[in-house]
Protein backbone atom coordinates (compact mmCIF):
# COMPACT_ATOMS: atom_id res chain seq x y z
CA UNK A 1 0.00 0.00 0.00
CA UNK A 2 1.44 3.13 -1.02
CA UNK A 3 1.09 6.64 1.68
CA UNK A 4 1.11 9.76 1.19
CA UNK A 5 0.57 12.47 3.31
CA UNK A 6 0.88 16.00 3.56
CA UNK A 7 0.70 19.13 6.03
CA UNK A 8 1.54 22.65 5.21
CA UNK A 9 1.13 26.47 6.71
CA UNK A 10 1.46 28.83 4.71
CA UNK A 11 2.84 32.32 6.85
CA UNK A 12 3.72 35.91 5.69
CA UNK A 13 7.13 36.46 7.44
CA UNK A 14 10.77 37.62 6.80
CA UNK A 15 12.94 35.12 5.05
CA UNK A 16 15.82 35.01 7.73
CA UNK A 17 12.91 34.32 10.61
CA UNK A 18 11.27 31.42 8.69
CA UNK A 19 14.88 30.22 7.49
CA UNK A 20 16.33 30.28 11.05
CA UNK A 21 13.13 28.46 12.45
CA UNK A 22 12.84 25.95 9.99
CA UNK A 23 16.77 25.44 10.18
CA UNK A 24 16.89 24.48 14.17
CA UNK A 25 15.06 21.11 13.44
CA UNK A 26 16.99 18.40 15.27
CA UNK A 27 19.40 20.97 17.44
CA UNK A 28 19.38 22.09 20.46
CA UNK A 29 18.21 24.79 19.97
CA UNK A 30 15.11 23.02 18.18
CA UNK A 31 12.11 25.74 17.47
CA UNK A 32 10.08 23.72 15.00
CA UNK A 33 9.55 20.27 16.87
CA UNK A 34 6.99 19.96 19.32
CA UNK A 35 9.43 18.31 21.76
CA UNK A 36 7.82 19.44 25.21
CA UNK A 37 4.45 16.95 23.95
CA UNK A 38 6.42 14.43 21.80
CA UNK A 39 9.48 12.81 21.94
CA UNK A 40 11.98 14.47 20.66
CA UNK A 41 14.22 13.74 17.10
CA UNK A 42 17.72 12.94 18.28
CA UNK A 43 20.26 12.23 15.54
CA UNK A 44 24.14 10.40 16.17
CA UNK A 45 25.35 13.51 13.68
CA UNK A 46 24.08 16.95 12.37
CA UNK A 47 21.51 16.94 9.64
CA UNK A 48 24.39 18.00 7.02
CA UNK A 49 26.70 14.81 8.51
CA UNK A 50 23.35 12.84 7.63
CA UNK A 51 22.74 12.20 10.95
CA UNK A 52 20.52 8.69 11.60
CA UNK A 53 18.03 8.97 15.00
CA UNK A 54 14.85 9.51 15.14
CA UNK A 55 11.82 10.26 17.15
CA UNK A 56 10.78 7.42 19.90
CA UNK A 57 10.42 4.59 18.14
CA UNK A 58 10.70 5.67 14.29
CA UNK A 59 13.95 5.28 13.35
CA UNK A 60 15.17 7.35 9.98
CA UNK A 61 18.48 9.26 8.85
CA UNK A 62 19.09 12.22 6.64
CA UNK A 63 19.84 11.57 3.16
CA UNK A 64 19.34 14.97 1.64
CA UNK A 65 19.80 18.87 4.03
CA UNK A 66 19.36 22.00 1.81
CA UNK A 67 19.60 25.02 4.88
CA UNK A 68 16.92 26.59 5.40
CA UNK A 69 15.21 24.56 2.38
CA UNK A 70 14.12 21.11 2.70
CA UNK A 71 15.63 18.22 4.82
CA UNK A 72 14.68 14.24 3.57
CA UNK A 73 15.10 11.40 6.10
CA UNK A 74 14.53 7.71 5.14
CA UNK A 75 12.92 5.52 7.40
CA UNK A 76 15.05 2.93 8.65
CA UNK A 77 13.43 -1.34 8.79
CA UNK A 78 13.83 -0.56 12.83
CA UNK A 79 11.51 0.26 15.56
CA UNK A 80 7.61 0.98 14.33
CA UNK A 81 8.95 2.36 10.94
CA UNK A 82 9.89 -1.40 10.25
CA UNK A 83 7.22 -1.99 7.20
CA UNK A 84 7.68 1.77 6.09
CA UNK A 85 9.81 2.00 3.03
CA UNK A 86 10.17 5.65 1.78
CA UNK A 87 10.79 8.73 3.08
CA UNK A 88 10.00 12.32 4.83
CA UNK A 89 10.87 15.43 4.84
CA UNK A 90 10.20 19.09 5.55
CA UNK A 91 10.44 22.18 3.54
CA UNK A 92 10.27 25.18 3.10
CA UNK A 93 8.63 27.25 0.11
CA UNK A 94 9.33 30.68 -0.68
CA UNK A 95 6.24 32.56 -2.55
CA UNK A 96 7.51 35.82 -2.39
CA UNK A 97 9.30 37.87 -0.67
CA UNK A 98 7.75 37.51 2.77
CA UNK A 99 5.09 34.44 2.29
CA UNK A 100 6.50 31.20 2.92
CA UNK A 101 4.88 27.64 3.13
CA UNK A 102 6.29 24.91 5.78
CA UNK A 103 5.43 21.48 4.42
CA UNK A 104 5.79 18.37 5.79
CA UNK A 105 5.65 15.23 3.28
CA UNK A 106 5.57 11.28 4.00
CA UNK A 107 5.89 9.49 0.51
CA UNK A 108 6.15 5.61 1.79
CA UNK A 109 5.22 1.90 0.70
CA UNK A 110 3.88 -0.19 3.39
CA UNK A 111 4.20 -3.87 4.24
CA UNK A 112 3.94 -6.30 7.02
CA UNK A 113 2.30 -4.73 10.14
CA UNK A 114 2.86 -1.28 8.78
CA UNK A 115 -0.28 -2.12 7.29
CA UNK A 116 -2.20 -2.34 10.01
CA UNK A 117 0.16 0.24 12.39
CA UNK A 118 -0.80 3.16 9.71
CA UNK A 119 -3.36 3.39 9.66
CA UNK A 120 -4.68 2.57 13.43
CA UNK A 121 -1.57 4.27 15.42
CA UNK A 122 0.80 5.96 13.47
CA UNK A 123 -1.45 7.83 10.66
CA UNK A 124 -3.24 9.62 13.74
CA UNK A 125 -0.03 10.19 15.87
CA UNK A 126 1.83 11.59 13.40
CA UNK A 127 -0.68 14.30 12.12
CA UNK A 128 -1.31 15.25 15.43
CA UNK A 129 2.65 15.62 16.27
CA UNK A 130 3.47 17.62 12.12
CA UNK A 131 0.74 20.18 13.06
CA UNK A 132 1.71 20.44 16.47
CA UNK A 133 5.25 21.42 14.53
CA UNK A 134 3.55 23.81 12.15
CA UNK A 135 1.71 25.15 15.03
CA UNK A 136 5.53 26.14 16.60
CA UNK A 137 6.28 27.33 12.90
CA UNK A 138 3.54 29.83 12.83
CA UNK A 139 3.92 31.16 16.30
CA UNK A 140 8.00 31.29 16.05
CA UNK A 141 7.37 33.29 12.72
CA UNK A 142 4.16 35.28 12.98
CA UNK A 143 4.31 35.21 17.16
CA UNK A 144 0.43 33.89 16.87
CA UNK A 145 -1.50 30.66 15.54
CA UNK A 146 -4.71 31.36 13.62
CA UNK A 147 -6.06 27.78 14.67
CA UNK A 148 -4.37 25.92 17.09
CA UNK A 149 -4.43 22.37 16.74
CA UNK A 150 -6.51 19.90 19.00
CA UNK A 151 -6.52 16.34 19.29
CA UNK A 152 -9.14 13.97 18.53
CA UNK A 153 -10.47 12.14 21.48
CA UNK A 154 -8.99 9.07 19.60
CA UNK A 155 -5.35 10.80 19.79
CA UNK A 156 -5.67 11.71 23.17
CA UNK A 157 -6.49 7.77 23.90
CA UNK A 158 -3.61 6.83 22.10
CA UNK A 159 -1.34 9.38 23.18
CA UNK A 160 -2.65 8.19 26.95
CA UNK A 161 -1.33 4.48 26.09
CA UNK A 162 1.71 4.95 24.27
CA UNK A 163 3.53 8.51 24.52
CA UNK A 164 5.59 9.82 27.27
Amino acid sequence: MKVINIHERRVRTKRDLAAEVFESLATKRDRLWPRRKWPAIRLDASKAEHGRGGHGPIRYRVTEHRPGEKTIFEFEDAGLSRGLEGRHYFELVQHDAEEFTARHVIEARLSGAALLFWPLVIRPLHDALVEDALDNFERATTESVARENRYSPYVKLLRAAIVR
